[in-house]
């Protein structure tokens, strides 16, 4: 046991050294241009993959501002770009850890960047934006050169659809009935000849234009709900559109070397997965890598690989479930502590195998919480063991983490979860919050000393809330009988006015 803490002590060392070294070339190479770190420079230095490097750097060790973007209309086009290409690496949901990665990379707060990345996966017209590209009409300025200021929406035509239909949802007074308005056949007609000549892929805008000047009697929306209609109830390809696949595919060729994304896995795709996710550093695999080698995107690739390490490494670990627990006891009725080598050595299965299987949990030690005496020593080791372990896009299994710190698991569950910034505000965490407070500190200065991620905004919503004067407490029953004693008492001298 000795020996696990002496190189759980040597690998912490050695990361806070690469972690200082990190954040020193991070900040030599900041350009103060473009706000953000050349992270080219130091990974042709270090010669490190760029998550991992990310993944050590420490953000309280830096000099370098964070930048506040905290409206999508503070984004540069040339920063919005490049967090859309950086967040490709990730699944369509971003974890805690994730954002922190974006964060270090984009240089910009982490609640940030989590806005501008929800509008990366799901764009949408807000009134900041809308006021912005209403400005850039006033100037006369082209859809294109809008869009090239603004590239949030994956095409001219959306922006325009998106701003467009911002506009009437906001600016209509009251949302007209179009299933009131009748379309005569002759009006219906001319509106399918109307959709027929000048709707083309990508002018939606212009067809839509030409038919509210067709019908000026008819209400916008109407108009609008009308070509709709028309357009959906179309299941035919114009032969235009016809044309030009015919024109891709005699340029390109036959679509053999096209990249098809299949629902279906084969056992050949799976032991391919496998062997190649073994190429690579546990702490940094190159899923984009994986994903263009198996033709298929980043999250089908991580999900199928979880999938496949839970069926595989289960079975092997149940079967020795029983051996372990006894090898575990054993040594532990001897020496009062587990040499995990041993364990190994014994039943024939790594280290982190007999972690997973072991079922012996006596003598275990609470953890309490305590902000007065907690060392963060203990959740930096396991810190550490997950992350040697258990990087994602691995499941983390507390049991094994119980069993490595010899820590009840359900405590270890709290551990983890106070890493993460999840705090119980229990009556002694509240006064300490109030005694720092009193001395002046900073809510992020006590938030970082009661927790490595906790944010100042929670520090402030409960210490808001336990401070709060208390309104209106109604009298209990034996207060109300002493009032009543009282009032007998000294009925005849209380003063009052006469009742007429």
């Amino acid at each position: 046991m000795e020996q696990i803490v002496a190189l759980d002590d040597d690998r912490l060392q050695k990361r806070r050294e690469q972690s200082a070294r990190v954040t020193q070339l991070a900040d030599q190479a900041f350009d103060s241009q473009h706000g953000r770190c050349e992270w080219d420079s130091v990974i042709k230095k270090l010669d490190m993959p760029l998550m991992e490097c990310l993944g050590l750097f420490d953000a309280s060790l830096s000099s370098v501002p964070v930048r506040s973007l905290p409206k999508i209309v503070d984004w540069l086009p040339d920063d919005f770009l490049l967090l859309k290409d950086f967040v490709q690496r990730f699944p369509d949901t971003l974890t805690a850890d994730d954002q922190r990665l974006v964060s270090a990379f984009m240089n910009v707060k982490q609640a940030n960047c989590a806005m501008a990345y929800s509008m990366c996966i799901r764009p949408r017209m807000k009134a900041d934006l809308f006021e912005l590209i209403t400005s850039y009409h006033d100037k006369d300025m082209s859809w294109k050169d809008i869009y090239q200021q603004i590239p949030v929406f994956a095409s001219i035509d959306r922006l325009q659809g998106a701003y467009w239909h911002f506009k009437a949802k906001t600016f209509s007074g009251h949302k007209p009935a179009t299933s009131r308005v009748r379309w005569t056949s002759a009006e219906t007609a001319r509106f399918h000849e109307i959709v027929r000549l000048h709707y083309s892929h990508g002018g939606k805008y212009n067809c839509l234009r030409v038919a509210e000047c067709e019908f000026p009697d008819k209400p916008l929306q109407s108009v609008k709900y009308k070509f709709e209609k028309i357009l959906h109830g179309q299941r035919t390809i114009a032969v235009a559109d016809m044309k030009r696949v015919k024109a891709l595919v005699d340029e390109h060729g036959s679509t053999e070397d096209a990249i098809f994304y299949s629902s279906i896995w084969t056992s050949d795709d799976e032991a391919r997965l496998l062997h190649l996710v073994t190429l690579y550093d546990p702490r940094a695999v190159d899923w984009a890598t994986i994903s263009s080698e198996l033709r298929r995107n980043v999250s089908a690739c991580k999900h199928k690989y979880r999938q496949l390490r839970k069926q595989r490494e289960p079975k092997r670990v149940t079967e020795h479930a029983d051996t372990v627990s006894s090898a575990v006891k054993e040594l532990y009725t001897q020496n009062q502590s587990v040499d995990w080598a041993r364990v190994s050595e014994s039943v024939g299965l790594s280290e982190r195998e007999c972690l997973e299987a072991n079922q012996f949990g006596d003598g275990k030690a609470r953890w309490i919480y305590d902000p007065d005496t907690f060392s963060w020593d203990m959740a930096n080791r396991m810190t550490a063991f997950i992350e040697t372990n258990y990087s994602p896009p691995l499941p983390v299994n507390y049991t094994a983490v119980s069993n490595y710190m010899w820590i009840e698991r359900d405590d270890c569950f709290k551990m983890a979860g106070l890493l993460r910034g999840e705090m119980t505000w229990t009556k002694d965490v509240l006064a300490k919050v109030v005694e720092l407070r009193g001395q002046g500190m900073k809510y992020k200065d006590i938030a970082r000393q009661l927790s490595p991620n906790l944010t100042a905004e929670k520090v402030s919503y409960a210490y808001r809330r336990h401070t709060k004067p208390i309104r209106y407490v109604p009298p209990s029953a034996e207060v109300k009988q002493q009032i009543r004693a009282l009032v007998d008492k000294h009925a005849e001298q209380l003063p009052f006015l006469e009742l007429r």
